[in-house]
């Protein structure tokens, strides 16, 4: 089902008005017929891809790069790839940010001025939350 579904078939079927079927690239797919068997169809593609393994699964919370290695029947080495991603940002860090950079516009502050403010509020509301739950 998934060789099916090319970047071209899923285009198609996001600009289908129900209308001009023989000439859309996603005709041979559906057939021109109900939106509902295409969606049907979609879901359970969904699903499959949901169910493969992923990166990050099973990585502790604080990983921010993942190598993956692959290797032949007989083992020897093909190749290696590093995914990296970023990792959220605390609600603290965006209280932050969104606060050191009203005041750094405000003051006409550079960068370096902009990270040391946001730094330091950051700090402050984590010591303060830290302070609200030993009470």
């Amino acid at each position: 089902m998934n060789e099916e579904l090319t970047k071209e078939v899923l285009e198609a079927m996001k600009k289908c008005s129900g209308s001009d079927c023989a000439v859309c690239d996603a005709y041979n797919y559906c057939n021109g017929t109900s939106r509902d068997i295409v969606i049907e169809a979609l879901a359970a593609t969904l699903l499959e891809e949901r169910a493969k393994p992923k990166v990050w699964d099973g990585a502790p919370e604080d990983a921010i790069q993942a190598q993956i290695t692959w290797f032949t029947e007989n083992g020897g080495f093909t190749s290696i790839k590093t995914y990296t991603r970023e990792l959220p940002k605390t609600r603290a860090r965006q209280i932050a940010e969104k606060e050191g950079h009203r005041l750094a516009e405000i003051h006409g502050w550079n960068a370096a001025g902009k990270e040391l403010v946001t730094n330091a509020m950051e700090s402050a509301i984590n010591k303060y939350a830290e302070e609200l739950g030993e009470k």
